[in-house]
C-alpha cells in the first residue's frame, strides 16, 4: 500500500513542476508588428513570480484589440500569483489601481491573457458598445 501512496504524491509534485515549468519564461502578444504585452515569468510552483509591461489598447466592438502602443520599457512586478492546473492567476498595480489577469496555456508556445474585469470597467465598456473583452494572445519567446 505504501509504495501505491508514493507513487501517487510523486506524480501529484512531477505534474505541479512541469507545470510550473511550462509558465516559466518570456511572453509576448504584437499588434501591428509592435509588442504591446511583455510578460516574464520565472521560478516554479509558490515560488513562481515576474513582472508585465502593458501598453495602452483601444478594443473594437466585438472586444478584439483594434489599436495598441508599444509596452513600456520598464515593467511592474506581478504579485498574488496562483497557479491552478493549465492556469495562472496574477496581479499588478497600475497607479493606484490593480489589474487582475488569467494566463492560461493552450500549448507549449501559446497562451490566452484574459484581464479580470470589475462591475464597473464592464458597465464602462458596454457604454461604449464593447460587450465582453477577448483573450490576448500570447506567444513564448523562450523558456527560462
Amino acid at each position: 500500500m505504501k509504495p501505491a501512496i508514493l507513487l501517487a504524491t510523486a506524480l501529484v509534485i512531477g505534474a505541479a513542476q512541469t507545470s510550473s515549468r511550462s509558465f516559466a519564461g518570456t511572453w509576448t502578444a504584437e499588434h501591428a508588428n509592435q509588442t504591446f504585452v511583455r510578460l516574464e515569468l520565472q521560478g516554479a510552483g509558490p515560488a513562481l513570480g515576474g513582472r508585465i509591461s502593458l501598453g495602452d489598447i483601444e478594443l473594437d466592438t466585438n472586444g478584439h484589440v483594434k489599436t495598441a502602443k508599444a509596452a513600456p520599457r520598464d515593467a511592474t512586478p506581478i504579485f498574488d500569483v496562483v497557479e491552478r492546473a493549465d492556469r495562472l492567476t496574477f496581479a499588478h498595480k497600475d497607479g493606484r489601481d490593480t489589474d487582475r489577469f488569467e494566463l492560461k496555456l493552450v500549448d507549449a508556445s501559446t497562451a490566452e491573457l484574459t484581464f479580470v474585469l470589475t462591475d464597473a470597467t464592464r458597465r464602462e465598456l458596454v457604454t461604449q458598445g464593447i460587450s465582453e473583452f477577448k483573450p490576448i494572445t500570447l506567444k513564448k519567446l523562450r523558456q527560462d
